[in-house]
């Protein structure tokens, strides 16, 4: 992505900084031809074509993709897929084959006799969940070609690491496995910002490259705690309120004040899961005038109270 602007590099990196994921469950599995599995789940997966190649279809009507070995792809809201030897192969749910297989396996083989492909698959909360700009902002899948990437070699040395965790089965293997996929899902969500930056239409790119709109996310991102207003931001963009507001819909997909509750609520629960600041801190630097309203907005968001989520693994 070419950031000319002064004000587009940081809004970028803050972006990035917000990409945490946590408790990782990791399947090591084998497929032999004919196979096919369906997956959707309501967290972050993450296959890695190990050996290979097969067939990748997201919904009923796109066409199918082919993968090959080295090949990474994300779906950063779970959203339902498939993938199989051929476009043609009937699927079955994965989880149900998982649930099937022996215990303690360190890889699971499934399908016929035929050609063989070797699939690491991942599935991952985002660690402030449903709250992060992610979440809505991102495509439902993002796909790595790994012929094609520039960072080849260290998103296989990421797949390796994973590997190596796994076949330690150490204590710690889950958390490392984790850190691990941050590294590959920021360098997948890069390379979705390099190769759509300059033709995204709608959507946080386009935002960002709109000069007034993006001086605006720019500002929510810096100083989320700040008492915005749909005036105040209109005023920093220098549009009208309504020319403001409806811009701002028309590429983000919600309003701006939306869009800075989810911002807030992200920027808290980051905060609550890496510091020991009180609560009352942490609603104050999020931007709440009451302790109250920050857990009536939290829960609402999250699910559950800031102490609560504190608490969460």
């Amino acid at each position: 992505m070419k950031l000319d602007n002064s004000w587009q590099r940081p809004l970028l990196d803050d972006f990035l900084r917000r990409i945490r994921l946590r408790s990782c469950v990791s399947f090591r599995s084998e497929f032999r031809s004919p196979w096919g599995i369906s997956i959707a789940r309501s967290r972050a997966i993450f296959h890695i074509v190990q050996r290979g190649n097969c067939w990748l279809q997201v919904g009923d009507l796109a066409p199918p993709t082919q993968l090959s070995e080295g090949d990474i792809v994300v779906f950063p809201r779970g959203d339902a897929h498939t993938l199989r030897n051929q476009p043609s192969t009937p699927t079955v749910d994965f989880f149900d084959l998982v649930n099937t297989a022996a215990t303690g396996e360190m890889q699971h083989v499934f399908g016929g006799s035929g050609a063989v492909t070797q699939l690491l698959c991942v599935g991952a909360h985002f660690e402030s969940g449903v709250s992060n700009p992610l979440a809505v902002m991102l495509p439902s899948v993002l796909l790595l070609k790994g012929r094609e990437q520039s960072s080849t070699a260290t998103l296989a040395l990421a797949a390796e690491q994973i590997l190596t965790e796994m076949d330690r089965g150490a204590t710690a293997a889950g958390e490392a496995v984790t850190r691990v996929l941050d590294i590959v899902f920021i360098k997948a969500v890069g390379a979705y910002f390099d190769q759509n930056a300059e033709t995204a239409e709608s959507g946080w790119l386009a935002a960002v490259r709109d000069e007034r709109i993006g001086r605006a996310l720019s500002n929510l991102h810096e100083h989320p705690e700040k008492p915005w207003t749909v005036d105040s931001l209109a005023r920093t963009a220098a549009l009208s309120r309504s020319a403001f507001a409806a811009r701002f819909k028309e590429l983000l997909r919600e309003p701006p004040l939306h869009y800075l509750a989810r911002l807030r609520i992200n920027t808290a629960a980051i905060r609550l899961l890496s510091t020991d600041e009180s609560l009352k801190g942490i609603a104050t630097a999020a931007g709440y005038e009451s302790l109250a309203a920050f857990v009536k907005s939290f829960k609402r968001v999250m699910g559950v109270t800031p102490g609560e989520y504190r608490q969460l693994e």
